[in-house]
């Protein structure tokens, strides 16, 4: 009986000698990683490295969304950056307010204000100085995410431009399901917080199954692009000019001569001033309408002549 007790105690010791004589440079086995916390090492080490920024993720968020759905979730006052694939746009980035502040602020004083930013418009200075940010953030996901769901999913991407709105992403990206994941950031002062948003294609082989000829697909995205964009266009039936004195006699129903003007004398130009078209003033629906006017014909006029070519005919 005491030799049995004597034996176990003896292996006991054994056991917490090899345990206290284990040299400290042998690392401890790390558990296995999640996709969540895969992306808040990314989040919280992208951070650092790329913006100078502390943080810590409070909360992760993902769906699975089909492209519709994915764009009526995007709010347009964020800041959305471009990701980009072989085939041109493939997934979109949006940072929020407080974290462009916070992100500026540290890059520009090295220091967090204390109350949160006014709300204000986003600029191209925004989007230059948050892109490396999220292309950090998309490294350190490729990084940590190996044997995760996440394992190849922001492989292969990078970081583009601003996109204005939703409405303009959604002409260009592939009608496939994404991958929507938020984070909210707790910024290390005060009761500052933000946010970011990440969506890219679930599927890993799209980014490889929709390589078009290059130079084909960016000329066919930039003419979606341009279509896309807004053009000013005024209507100008007269320009007038008058005295000050003139301008401030006017009053509301006095009548203006426009001499020599017709509904049919209403020019469309362009920012510019250039003349675009003749138009012809009228109405649809109870609104004010401008119909497009056919170009006048062309017609020959005398040349002049020069004088020496018209001494030679009088010759």
């Amino acid at each position: 009986m005491c030799g049995g007790v004597v034996g176990q105690t003896d292996e006991a010791s054994v056991s917490v000698l090899k345990r206290l004589t284990r040299p400290a440079s042998e690392p401890a086995r790390p558990g296995p990683v999640s996709p969540s916390r895969a992306l808040r090492l990314a989040m919280i080490r992208a951070a650092e490295l790329r913006a100078g920024l502390v943080v810590n993720v409070l909360g992760i968020t993902e769906e699975i969304v089909p492209l519709e759905d994915l764009l009526g979730l995007i709010e347009d006052e964020q800041l959305l950056l471009a990701v980009n694939g072989p085939r041109g746009l493939c997934g979109l980035a949006g940072i929020d307010l407080q974290t462009r502040a916070a992100v500026i602020e540290m890059q520009t004083t090295g220091n967090l204000r204390a109350s949160p930013a006014d709300p204000r418009p986003v600029t191209a200075t925004d989007a230059a100085m948050l892109a490396p940010l999220v292309t950090g953030f998309l490294a350190e996901v490729e990084d940590q995410s190996s044997g995760t769901a996440l394992d190849g999913w922001t492989q292969g991407y990078t970081v583009g431009g601003r996109v204005m709105n939703t409405r303009a992403a959604g002409m260009d990206m592939v009608d496939t399901t994404y991958r929507l994941v938020r984070l909210t950031l707790d910024l290390g002062i005060a009761d500052r917080q933000g946010m970011i948003l990440v969506a890219l294609p679930v599927s890993r082989d799209m980014k490889q199954s929709q390589t078009p000829d290059a130079a084909a697909e960016w000329a066919a995205s930039l003419a979606r692009t341009v279509g896309a964009a807004p053009a000013d266009l005024h209507a100008v039936l007269h320009r007038m000019r008058l005295s000050l004195r003139q301008v401030e006699g006017l009053r509301v129903g006095q009548m203006l001569v426009l001499p020599g003007i017709t509904v049919g004398s209403v020019r469309l130009e362009g920012p510019d001033g250039r003349v675009l078209a003749r138009v012809k003033l009228g109405q649809m629906t109870g609104q004010r309408a401008v119909r497009l006017q056919p170009p006048p014909v062309p017609e020959m006029t005398p040349a002049p002549l020069g004088r020496d070519r018209a001494n030679l005919l009088q010759g």
